[in-house]
């Protein structure tokens, strides 16, 4: 075979093998999405509990049936708030305990005067008038158990999601839960937005533009050592 011939099928055949790297290498986050909107679309919550804290419910959201990356942004980097959502739920808990103390020593010196207080809420008879102070008092001590109990329930979902982002991004397969409360280190976020073929629950499929939010943890675990978390799903934006 001429020299010049064999130099061209050279050339051919390396140009196809670098179109088919091309074509088969896909980003990172592109692949952590694709994969996101399929387990979303199939419902498979077991495969989207190990990468993902947002959701996509194809009921509601409809159906991510093809997807094109547009634009990365920047990463964002801000400290591991652990020990902020920490305190934060310590110091509710803290103040809903004091709260309750005094409410039940509120009670118990007025058991009486609630019961009757209750009683006529019961079956709307009217209240006797040296009942109404503990009636008004009663019901502010109501009020204000719902309040602490709501700012608790609060401080300890924004604990749990800040624990559980973490927890996902340094775990590894079948290994153990990671003590992030040890963690030194920050949150990694950046935003990627998507242009998505949407099917919702009716009507004909349209063009959405999504904006995906991406984190992960990079710092020092436990034993010191230079830890890169998995990037995880966080939000979706644009449903």
């Amino acid at each position: 075979m001429d020299r010049h011939v064999r130099t061209t099928f050279a050339v051919i055949a390396t140009l196809a093998l670098m179109m088919v790297g091309i074509a088969c290498s896909v980003a990172p986050e592109e692949k952590l999405i694709r994969d996101f909107f399929r387990a979303s679309r199939l419902r498979d919550y077991a495969a989207l509990g190990n990468f993902a804290t947002a959701t996509f419910d194809p009921q509601s959201d409809g159906q991510v049936q093809n997807l094109k990356v547009i634009s990365v942004s920047p990463e964002r980097s801000t400290p591991y708030p652990i020990k902020q959502y920490a305190k934060a739920f310590d110091d509710a808990k803290a103040a809903d305990d004091s709260f309750t103390r005094d409410k039940n020593d509120y009670q118990r010196v007025n058991l009486d005067a609630i019961k009757r207080v209750v009683n006529a809420e019961v079956t709307k008879k009217p209240l006797d008038k040296k009942d109404v102070p503990i009636k008004d008092s009663w019901e502010r001590l109501r009020d204000d158990s719902a309040k602490h109990a709501k700012t608790v329930s609060d401080a300890r979902v924004e604990l749990n999601r800040v624990k559980g982002l973490a927890e996902l991004s340094l775990s590894r397969p079948n290994g153990p839960t990671p003590d992030v409360t040890k963690f030194d280190g920050n949150l990694v976020q950046k935003d990627v937005t998507i242009d998505a073929t949407v099917a919702p629950p009716q009507g004909p499929p349209a063009q959405k533009t999504l904006t995906v939010t991406i984190e992960r943890c990079v710092g020092k675990g436990a034993d010191g050592k230079d830890v890169t978390g998995r990037w995880i799903v966080t939000h979706v934006k644009g449903a």
